[in-house]
Parts: C-alpha cells; sequence; structure tokens
C-alpha cells in the first residue's frame, strides 16, 4: 500500500523585506518563530504586512529519482575501477 505524503500547514506574515532580497516572516500560531528565505519565493506583490497560507510537504518522487540516480552514478564509477 502506498504511503500518503502529508504535508504541514501554517500561516505567516511578512514582516519585511531587506535590501538584498531577503524577506523576513513570522510564522506560527503566534508568530514567534522568523523565517528568512529569498524574496522571489513570495507571491508577486507581497509586502510588509501581509499575511500569508504557508503549506511544506515532502517530495518522495523527487527523492526517489535522486536515489536512483546516484545508485546508478556509484555503479558507473565502481564498473569503471574495476
Amino acid at each position: 500500500m502506498a504511503q500518503q505524503d502529508k504535508s504541514k500547514r501554517t500561516r505567516g506574515v511578512v514582516d519585511r523585506i531587506e535590501d538584498g532580497g531577503r524577506a523576513v516572516l513570522l510564522v506560527g500560531e503566534d508568530e514567534g518563530e522568523q523565517l528568512e528565505l529569498p524574496a522571489s519565493m513570495l507571491p508577486e506583490g507581497a509586502e510588509g504586512g501581509d499575511h500569508l497560507n504557508i503549506t511544506v510537504s515532502l517530495d518522495r518522487g523527487s527523492r526517489q529519482s535522486a536515489e536512483d540516480r546516484i545508485r546508478a552514478l556509484q555503479e558507473k564509477l565502481e564498473r569503471r575501477g574495476s
């Protein structure tokens, strides 16, 4: 049976967007945690004081693809070394 991916959802407030393109968000129910990220990751037009819905989810398919590529590269390198 396939495991269903779960996601976490929280809210955030754009505290500020700094020179240099960094955004500072206050996240969580009590807005007690700070999160910094590139401002380019914010929705277009977001500015200080805007409220955000933030969802984080696992991408298991991408992880599996990366592991498969790494495994294939390791096997190729091992064959070369023999």
